[in-house]
């Protein structure tokens, strides 16, 4: 064979997949090239004499057929123990600030508790917005490791801005517009994982375990760290930290993502996702998981939110108390999390959320008489029990309702997260000024059974979907 035609059979090859990974971003490109298609053609035949061949390889080289670097898919995946790291100092910058902001505007800016719910009104609106679109652009193939850069960076503004203008109005301006931006990363970090385990051939229902068992380990330190600090060097010691996290967060982002990462094909060009959305523009098994999701996470905002102030201001316990029992509820949630895997796959997840909405039942309800330590331990214990339940099961709960979109899906969990954050931190403002923090922390019961009640009510509403895999 001669050299031209060596050529000719490479080029052939090389056309083969530059049309392939075309074809995969069709909707990102106005047409597809039909010249192409035709030389490829003409091409594989014999049919382009050498001058032409030679012709289309100046063109090549210099022209627009080269696949743009933002089309191109990494081959290199991540190390999986540095996403589990990536994940873990990603949810450390979120606990590190989330249970001090009640106290900080109360003590520091001198607000009533009806200011709380302005702030968690205005941070939360902007949250869900903006996971919304990053949901969406995630699943049209959006290269996550900018979505996740853009994170970080709002992330370090906001914790940048109270330092620099200490004040209420820069919380619910600056502060929450750009932790609105950063909170994205949860939802961006969930779908992530997804993606890197289908893509990386692992079990994805375990890596959701392991991902969600780093985020409450992170929970588990971050909060009785910062609530530590602040009791003896002052509240501002925790934005000064945060900013510190947030640098790291940065250094480990770049060391985990050095290339650019994306599903490997966009949702819409899933031909079963694409017949199921077009079947029904309404997912209501996925929106009824939401909405059970809302109201156990509920429950846990509530008493996140009125705990602390509860156990300092009424319950007469020391100042570390409620980074104290954060981190009791953190350890036995991440303990439940990689401990009982088995168990709760037998059970099933919609048994298992039953079962943990139960337990949150008794859990505040005994939280909200406590008087000591040793009390605060055993609710927190058993907080972290039901907790751990719940965040186990969830997150592999909600993604078999996808239908392929797992970015919308990971977008309103998130959503159902941050939703949750408002309307407790609503909730407790208000039943505070008309009544106490004991009795918000007793209200959270209410949020659990309605939890029961939304998973009793829709466990027929897609049990095939259920069984399998998202």
């Amino acid at each position: 064979m001669s050299h031209v035609g060596r050529l000719r059979d490479q080029i052939v090859l090389a056309l083969g997949v530059k049309l392939s990974i075309f074809h995969q971003y069709r909707p990102n490109i106005p047409s597809l090239p039909r010249s192409l298609l035709s030389f490829q053609s003409r091409l594989k035949y014999g049919l382009v004499s050498s001058a032409g061949l030679f012709r289309f390889l100046k063109f090549e080289l210099h022209g627009p057929l080269r696949v743009p670097a933002s089309m191109q898919v990494s081959t290199v995946m991540p190390n999986q123990y540095l996403v589990l790291v990536l994940v873990f100092v990603g949810s450390f910058s979120n606990a590190a600030t989330v249970p001090f902001m009640g106290l900080f505007i109360i003590e520091d800016l001198q607000k009533s508790p009806m200011m709380i719910s302005v702030y968690s009104l205005v941070a939360t609106v902007l949250a869900v917005a903006a996971n919304r679109f990053v949901g969406h652009k995630i699943d049209q193939g959006w290269d996550i490791r900018k979505l996740l850069l853009a994170s970080i960076l709002a992330y370090l503004a906001a914790m940048s801005s109270l330092l620099f203008v200490t004040s209420y109005w820069t919380l619910v301006t600056m502060f929450a517009a750009c932790l609105a931006i950063a909170n994205t990363a949860i939802g961006t970090i969930l779908s992530f994982a997804r993606f890197y385990a289908d893509q990386s051939h692992l079990d994805s229902a375990k890596f959701n375990s392991r991902v969600r068992a780093m985020m409450s380990l992170a929970w588990m330190v971050a909060p009785a760290l910062c609530f530590a600090l602040a009791s003896v060097y002052g509240h501002m010691i925790v934005f000064q930290l945060a900013v510190a996290i947030g640098c790291v967060w940065l250094l480990v982002w770049n060391i985990t993502l050095k290339q650019p990462f994306r599903r490997t094909h966009p949702a819409h060009q899933d031909s079963a996702a694409a017949s199921a959305a077009a079947a029904s523009n309404f997912n209501f098994p996925l929106w009824a998981a939401t909405v059970a999701c809302f109201f156990i996470a509920l429950g846990n905002s509530l008493a996140l939110s009125s705990a602390p102030l509860f156990m300092i201001k009424e319950a007469h316990l020391p100042d570390y108390a409620p980074g104290l029992a954060i981190a009791v509820k953190c350890f036995f949630e991440v303990v439940v999390i990689l401990g009982t895997p088995g168990l709760l796959k037998k059970m099933g997840a919609r048994n298992a959320m039953i079962l943990a909405s139960m337990m949150a039942v008794v859990c505040y309800g005994y939280l909200s008489t406590i008087t000591s330590l040793t009390e605060m331990s055993i609710a927190s214990a058993i907080e972290g029990t039901y907790f751990g339940i719940f965040a186990a099961v969830s997150i592999s709960f909600m993604q078999s309702f996808a239908r392929g979109f797992i970015g919308n899906a990971m977008a309103l969990y998130t959503n159902s997260m941050f939703l949750s954050g408002l309307v407790g931190g609503s909730l407790m403002g208000i039943i505070a000024s008309y009544s106490d923090y004991r009795t918000a922390v007793l209200s959270a019961s209410l949020a659990a059974v309605a939890g029961i009640i939304t998973l009793v009510a829709t466990r027929r509403a897609d049990r095939e979907a259920e069984e399998l895999p998202a």
